[in-house]
């Protein structure tokens, strides 16, 4: 009976292995088609078999030609200027807004939390509606002489705006696991509102405004509707462009090369942040 038992799990685990590099293989197969057509040396042949490397030969230094490329390096700046930007205002705006919600009571509280986790969970058509109606109104502006078409200042207020509801839920949801000893002893020794937000709340915090920061950034990095829309020239919008803009399909291992490289940084960020992912949702900051 122990014999059949501890050979049971034996294969279990066998089978569980074989479906977990099943899986891995399908998720990284995107990844590693993008990269060997990336590093194809005849330009503009589909990738459609590992012989046509032998065939064409293999060019690495395309992600240096890439690197080169004055309107990559262009998208490249704007992009890292617009996330970091969202990330400031996010952070700003988010972390007195959750300390609030989780350590006061006021008329209307629950009402107006409410009202955010609806918000938070908006899509489909309705947030297609929202953003041509957003559209309507930024041109609007623009008609009355505010600059918003090209401005890239905009995007980080816009994109910001929307990570105020489900973050704020979030940042609010890690307060509530908080003790609130750690304020009130703060308050009886003197401390000022702000000083227990920022030398007392915040350093504990630390892990879900890390969590912040890094919705905040894939948020802003990957978007490229409005973008393209207001015509801001972020990284996201200028491989859309590369692809199906008027600028048409560019040489298939050109926009594969600028593919993987605007998937760099969104690597890093999370191997670098995993630590922090993981201790915010066993301190409850992820709760769905």
């Amino acid at each position: 009976m122990v014999k059949s038992f501890s050979l049971f799990k034996l294969l279990l685990k066998i089978g569980v292995t074989v479906l977990g590099v099943l899986i891995v293989s399908i998720l990284l197969y995107p990844v590693a088609y993008a990269f060997l057509m990336s590093i194809m040396g005849r330009e503009g042949v589909f990738l459609t078999s590992i012989s046509q490397l032998e065939t064409y030969g293999i060019n690495p230094w395309r992600y240096i030609e890439v690197l080169k490329d004055p309107e990559f390096i262009k998208s490249l700046t704007t992009s890292v200027i617009v996330a970091v930007l969202t990330i400031l205002i996010s952070v700003i705006v988010i972390t007195p807004a959750a300390y609030g919600f989780s350590r006061f009571r006021f008329w209307g509280r629950d009402s107006l939390l409410y009202v955010y986790l609806i918000m938070s969970q908006v899509g489909g058509g309705f947030g297609i509606m929202a953003t041509v109606a957003l559209y309507i109104f930024l041109l609007r502006l623009n008609a009355i002489g505010i600059p918003v078409l090209g401005n890239m200042f905009i995007l980080p207020v816009i994109y910001s705006s929307w990570q105020v509801p489900f973050m704020t839920w979030l940042l609010k949801t890690y307060f509530d696991s908080l003790p609130k000893e750690l304020d009130e002893a703060a308050f009886i020794d003197g401390a000022s509102w702000s000083t227990i937000v920022f030398r007392v709340v915040l350093p504990a915090s630390r892990s879900a405004l890390i969590i912040i920061a890094l919705f905040s950034f894939m948020g802003a990095w990957g978007e490229f509707i409005l973008a393209n829309f207001l015509g801001v020239s972020t990284l996201a919008q200028y491989i859309f462009q590369t692809a199906f803009g008027s600028r048409g399909l560019e040489l298939p291992a050109r926009f594969a090369a600028n593919a993987i490289l605007f998937a760099i940084p969104t690597i890093i960020i999370y191997v670098v942040a995993q630590r922090y992912i993981g201790e915010a949702m066993r301190m409850g900051a992820v709760r769905g």
